[in-house]
């Protein structure tokens, strides 16, 4: 009797277990576990991993003083309207705004490096040097940079400016002239570029 009663007993325990493998696998990956139940294409997923792709999906900024991209770059394009510079705005303030740098100030040493307001200097016409950038490859073998295109000079000035001054308060035209081997004179007229561009529509 005592036999029947435990033959019973397995054959549940048996029964149960063999139910349970099949509602739930149980899989090492990477040496983490990942465990599928009922729709196999929907895994729990261990918290490392879960944290990783929180990481992955943070949204970039593309605001700027509650400004959008779109609002600035075409304040910038207005701005510079009827000259070469005109349709660079929204690429100026998107690279600006994810590297952490004021746009205007960007837009602003352009303006004035480039002397596109009046007629484009040599570089900007020849070399793409947006920013009188000064490196290799060299402009017709001198010292100013040359670039592929105005969007990689755009790109590279607002890189340099991101690494250097790495704060708002540090990017300001008379905070930062010294270090860029500029004079007083040059940081006036980047402000004054600077509050033009803030009140152009």
């Amino acid at each position: 009797m005592r036999k029947g009663f435990v033959f019973v007993i397995l054959v549940l325990f048996n029964l149960l277990l063999m139910y349970g493998i099949n509602r739930a696998n149980v899989l090492m990956f990477n040496n983490n576990f990942m465990i599928y139940l009922n729709k196999k294409d929907e895994p729990i997923k261990p918290k490392e991993e879960e944290k990783q792709e929180e990481q992955e999906e943070k949204p970039v900024d593309t605001k700027f003083n509650g400004e959008s991209i779109e609002q600035i770059g075409k304040k910038f394009d207005n701005y510079t309207k009827k000259t070469p510079l005109e349709g660079y705005g929204e690429y100026l303030a998107k690279t600006s705004i994810a590297k952490g740098v004021n746009p205007y100030l960007i837009g602003a040493i352009i303006l004035e490096s480039s002397r596109c307001k009046t007629d484009c200097s040599v570089i900007f016409k020849e070399c793409n040097n947006a920013s009188g950038a000064k490196g290799d490859p060299g402009c017709f073998g001198g010292v100013y940079k040359s670039y592929g295109s105005i969007n990689d000079s755009i790109s590279d000035i607002v890189g340099s400016i991101s690494k250097q001054f790495y704060t708002q308060d540090m990017q300001s035209p008379y905070k930062m002239y010294k270090d860029l081997g500029k004079s007083s004179a040059w940081a006036l007229k980047v402000s004054n570029f600077m509050e033009g561009l803030k009140k152009a529509k």
